[in-house]
């Protein structure tokens, strides 16, 4: 099978496999652009300030849970947040604690940047310097989060009655629809065995191609052993894009995208279309086995798989790899800054 470049005619294959294709970046448009703004999920009332417990991620499962918990409580909390890191499962050294406690300030600071909340007092605070207790009699507190269950009557019994009564908000839920490793195949997660699919597919706007397009691409290139399809999307479906006019042209986005796999696998087939609706024929393709997509973007892939069974076909496997940076890594703050010039 020859190479083919992103400017060629499609083959019948490719147009077939396109549906998958579609669906991705159906899922991407949907899921990766979402606004910054200063209100929880789904319009959900914020908590002033909350407490969040985490614990210490020493293997890359652990790693993706905390991303959720991080994420999904910063999206909740409006003013401060103590975040409390639990070392003593781990029972880790102090150059040990430090650097993680260090990745979570990162990570704390790059999810309250992509949701607007760049005055949220985040505070991280170890184990190995206060104990849990002390932080849940603190006066200013309002809510707790966390993975596991907790008990709030436990929670508030050593609270003075004066006091605002604690609320807990369970996580668990959130985590276990990203974390589900019989579910998705994590490809930087050093315990997993990751084996080629024949025919991938990945999708995205590819809009100002930067470091996390770069990654996508090359994880998708890296397990696919016979043709890799990319679906960049249509203009139409970029329509509400913030300083959409800044958007590259189709031709360009398309041309970049296939000129960097051909630089970093020039004897991989890829077949670079264009996605000009959600779904298209290629749910029904039977050829496609394989899709990559980042940690934020699975309920498409999810999405994907629910319709194949209802037509009988195979789930495709999905390979996931974790996104970071979200705040700066993408094309919309790109954008920004070019409309800063």
């Amino acid at each position: 099978m020859k190479n083919r470049v992103p400017w060629t005619h499609a083959g019948v294959g490719a147009v077939l496999c396109g549906a998958a294709a579609a669906a991705c970046v159906y899922s991407l448009v949907q899921i990766r652009a979402r606004p910054k703004k200063l209100v929880g999920e789904n319009g959900s009332p914020q908590v002033p300030v909350g407490l969040l417990r985490l614990g210490h991620a020493v293997d890359f499962l652990h790693v993706l849970r905390n991303d959720v918990l991080l994420e999904k409580t910063i999206d909740r909390v409006s003013s401060r947040l103590y975040i409390y890191v639990d070392f003593e499962a781990t029972k880790a050294g102090l150059s040990v604690r430090l650097k993680y406690l260090s990745e979570v300030y990162n990570m704390a600071w790059d999810l309250a940047s992509y949701v607007g909340k760049y005055e949220l007092d985040i505070r991280v605070v170890s184990s190995s310097d206060r104990a849990w207790e002390e932080l849940l009699v603190l006066p200013e507190l309002c809510g707790v989060f966390g993975y596991q269950g907790m008990d709030v009557t436990q929670l508030n019994a050593t609270r003075h009655d004066e006091l605002p009564r604690l609320v807990f908000y369970p996580l668990k839920l959130f985590v276990e629809r990203q974390v589900n490793p019989s579910l998705f195949t994590y490809l930087e997660d050093e315990n997993t065995i990751v084996e080629k699919e024949q025919v991938v597919v990945v999708g995205g706007t590819f809009d100002h191609l930067h470091n996390g397009h770069k990654k996508l691409l090359s994880f998708a290139a890296s397990v696919t052993s016979k043709l890799l399809i990319v679906g960049v999307t249509a203009p139409h479906m970029l329509e509400k894009k913030k300083l959409g006019y800044l958007i590259q042209t189709l031709d360009v986005r398309k041309r970049k995208t296939g000129e960097y796999l051909q630089c970093i696998q020039p004897n991989l087939p890829i077949d670079v279309m264009t996605i000009d609706d959600p779904f298209g024929p290629s749910i029904t393709s039977r050829q496609i086995t394989g899709i990559v997509v980042s940690s934020e973007t699975l309920a498409g892939a999810i999405k994907i798989n629910d319709i194949r069974a209802e037509r009988g076909l195979l789930p495709l496997k999905i390979y996931v790899c974790r996104r970071t940076e979200c705040s700066t890594l993408s094309s919309s703050f790109i954008r920004e800054q070019i409309a800063k010039r």
